[in-house]
């Protein structure tokens, strides 16, 4: 995956390899400049930079739409003489409960040479959910038959929404989210159930809705086999457990 930017006389063209990355990845980044002038140019201000970027704002074009995340380790203020061309390397390391690319925002590296974002190079990063948050959210799709409407990322949880299946089992679950993040080497699982309750007033049932949690710690040694491959047998357990606690028993 590459992206240039025209910076005049300046071409600046950053490259990563692949086209995503799971949380907690580390993302080789090389970043060539070529002088296209006839002078030689100071990279003074060089930046390499990973953001979160709000994709409402980056379309708008808005000054605030980019959160820097990390600052690349490169060598500011070296001359690129006519015609030639430098390259520099940083590898940004992806925080294992950091944002994933979602409806409304995603990673971006920045790139150029000025401090002001607004004129820098812009490389959309695509970011999924990490192997093992990956898995969970498999396991209630492939099966429990859920259906997953879309993941999202929020202050370090990333999170499912997933429809219920139309099972009798499951006839008082609406919706389900449910939220991954690490503590250390440990999985924290939070399911957060709609549901629906029935209250009788006189003689005339009403149904409303209501919500259920609840939150379960997988250690590591416990939800997967010591070559780091994931136990799907636990997995399915825990699951099943959480979900029996809204289930209608039949």
């Amino acid at each position: 995956m590459r992206s240039i930017v025209i910076q005049s006389p300046l071409e600046f063209r950053a490259e990563v390899p692949g086209d995503s990355f799971p949380q907690g990845a580390q993302v080789p980044c090389t970043l060539t400049v070529k002088n296209h002038g006839p002078a030689p140019v100071v990279l003074s201000q060089l930046a390499l930079r990973l953001a979160l970027g709000s994709l409402k704002k980056v379309k708008a074009k808005d000054p605030s739409a980019f959160a820097v995340l990390a600052e690349g380790e490169i060598e500011r203020g070296s001359e690129v003489a006519p015609g030639a061309e430098l390259s520099f390397r940083h590898t940004f390391a992806l925080d294992v409960n950091g944002a994933i690319s979602d409806k409304s925002q995603s990673p971006y590296v920045l790139f150029g040479n000025a401090e002001n974002e607004a004129t820098l190079g812009q490389m959309l990063l695509t970011v999924h959910p990490h192997p093992y948050v990956r898995s969970v959210f498999d396991s209630l799709t492939t099966v429990f038959s859920f259906i997953n409407k879309g993941e999202t990322w929020k202050e370090g949880l990333t999170t499912a929404k997933l429809k219920a299946p139309d099972a009798k089992r499951f006839s008082m679950v609406d919706e389900l989210n449910l939220s991954c993040s690490f503590d250390g080497e440990a999985l924290l699982v939070s399911y957060l159930f709609s549901v629906k309750k029935f209250e009788n007033v006189l003689v005339k049932a009403q149904v409303k809705r209501g919500k259920a949690e609840v939150s379960q710690r997988w250690e590591r040694t416990d939800y997967t086999f010591g070559d780091g491959f994931i136990r799907q047998e636990f997995v399915e357990k825990m699951v099943d457990e959480a979900l029996a606690t809204v289930s209608t028993g039949f």
